[in-house]
């Protein structure tokens, strides 16, 4: 597990569990009736096709994204194996900010 320098785009995530900092805007949110993850929901660059999303999951209980909204988001490039599925894991040490408009 390393820190990717500079910003990754959606499209490079890879399931490397390497350390990353991306933008992008949150399409979907799926509440979750579970401990953890706390949130779950979809997100979206210039990078991705128009059918592409990247999922997103949430283990800080202090971080709620809201649909629409675009982010700052520094965290984890994540290969969730049950379901092959590539995602952006926003942990208790995470950044998030709102970006300006």
């Amino acid at each position: 597990m390393a820190v990717r320098e500079g910003r990754t785009s959606l499209n490079e995530l890879d399931g490397s569990g390497d350390n990353v900092f991306v933008i992008a805007t949150v399409t979907y949110i799926q509440e979750v009736a579970a401990h953890k993850p706390y949130q779950k929901g979809l997100l979206r660059d210039g990078t991705l096709g128009n059918d592409e999303v990247r999922p997103f999951v949430v283990y800080d209980p202090d971080i709620k994204l809201e649909k629409g909204t675009r982010y700052k988001l520094n965290g984890y490039d994540h290969a969730y194996e049950r379901f092959e599925e590539i995602q952006l894991l926003l942990g208790e040490d995470a950044y998030v900010e709102v970006c300006e408009k």
